[in-house]
């Protein structure tokens, strides 16, 4: 194969987007997940795509501050890496990368002081594992169950997501 210049290959690759969030818990590890705005019925960790030349955990801290109206203490660590999930093309979304890290426990204290930005997010809760399964969608489900046990066991998850099914919340 011949050499091609950067300019005529680039434009020639995939092209998808790249997401981060963090996965945050109460003390007694109870996920807290936000309600979309954009699509109800949804629920999502604070997190978003990335801007232009951010890095995965610097686009976390940036979105769970816009999310949640601050960065919570158990962010200041290093980042701790709890998955990486991919899901291929959903027309008319390429395809989506996403980095998940461990965000740690909030304080009852830090939980009061959620302030949801309204263009986004309509609420926020903090349940069991159980609860959240009578309620969320079996892609969030998959998600919760792997950032539970990636915390508890140390070791890193792979998800790779099924396309999404036409009028599925996933």
């Amino acid at each position: 194969m011949a050499f091609v210049p950067p300019e005529q290959f680039v434009p020639t690759l995939p092209h998808g987007v790249s997401y981060a969030g963090v996965f945050l818990t109460d003390r007694h590890d109870r996920p807290l997940l936000l309600t979309s705005v954009h699509h109800p019925g949804e629920y999502q960790y604070p997190g978003g795509l990335l801007d232009p030349r951010e890095d995965p955990w610097a686009c976390a801290l940036r979105e769970t501050a816009e999310e949640i109206g601050f960065v919570p203490a158990c962010l200041d660590d290093a980042p701790r890496l709890l998955m990486l999930s991919f899901t291929p093309p959903e027309p008319p979304w390429p395809w989506k990368l996403g980095v998940t890290f461990d965000g740690g426990r909030l304080t009852d204290e830090e939980i009061g002081r959620i302030t949801l930005d309204p263009a986004e997010h309509s609420g926020h809760a903090v349940r069991t594992f159980e609860e959240w399964s009578h309620i969320v969608a079996p892609r969030r489900l998959r998600t919760l169950r792997a950032s539970l046990t990636v915390r508890r066991t140390g070791a890193a998850a792979y998800l790779v997501s099924e396309p999404r099914i036409p009028g599925e919340n996933g």
